[in-house]
């Protein structure tokens, strides 16, 4: 019997996070792709800091995917300027998409 293992395959879904900040300067991230995905709060460098983490936890919890790695297209600090500029209708909505490898 041989001790050989067979190569583990990565491959990688999309996904789409969906930020938007209110009127009164809250954020919130939502997602259809991620099961139980919900993530607010007035602090987004704190959200985004917390992001990959949550992502990851949830999709293994949730979808047994276990995340090696998280691309976020465009990067968060991209994210985060697009947020902060002024929107006269006082939200503001922004989509990422991330490719995730398993």
């Amino acid at each position: 019997m041989s001790n050989l293992s067979l190569p583990s395959v990565a491959y990688e879904i999309p996904i789409d996070l969906v930020f938007e900040r209110s009127s009164d300067g809250r954020y919130r991230v939502t997602s259809d792709d991620i099961p139980g995905f919900y993530m607010a709060g007035s602090d987004i460098d704190a959200i985004q800091g917390d992001l990959d983490e949550v992502v990851s936890d949830l999709l293994r919890h949730n979808c047994g995917f276990i995340v090696s790695e998280i691309r976020w297209m465009p990067t968060l600090n991209d994210v985060k300027q697009h947020l902060q500029k002024p929107n006269p209708e006082g939200r503001v909505r922004y989509i990422a998409s991330g490719q995730l490898t398993a």
